[in-house]
């Protein structure tokens, strides 16, 4: 691990902002009902992806270090609440994932290896500190 660098420029259009991190270049919008032109996720949405992915990468990591392990599947449906104050600001207030995985694994050391992800995925790790995460297993 270590320090990631995430470089936003606001373009002038829209609510676009040009984003680069590493090679990696990619635009943050809002969608047109919020002044954006929608020609990317919003930040939400890229807060909300995060979190499904950081599970899924880290479940292939612990899979790749256990050979043991074959994932079948691995999906996450991510839903943000946000609520909007009197004052203007806005805040996600809850975050659910419900995530389906499918491995070779007996129950008992598939919610093993489901506590392992979740324990071991960094952003989760982050984010619930900050917000409440409900995590479904399906």
């Amino acid at each position: 691990m270590g320090k990631y660098i995430v470089n936003s420029k606001l373009r002038k259009v829209g609510a676009q902002v040009d984003t680069q991190t590493g090679i990696h270049q990619f635009i943050v919008d809002e969608p047109i009902a919020g002044h954006g032109t929608d020609a990317g996720p919003n930040p939400v949405q890229y807060l909300l992806s995060s979190v499904g992915s950081c599970l899924a990468i880290t479940a292939n990591d612990i899979a790749r270090k256990h050979p043991e392990i074959k994932i079948k599947k691995f999906q996450t449906k991510t839903i943000g609440d946000t609520t909007q104050y009197q004052d203007g600001r806005s805040a996600v207030t809850k975050i659910v994932v419900q995530v389906h995985a499918e491995t070779n694994l007996d129950e008992a050391a598939h919610k093993a290896f489901m506590r392992s992800v979740v324990k071991d995925c960094t952003v989760h790790e982050t984010l619930k500190h900050a917000v409440p995460i409900e995590l479904q297993f399906i």
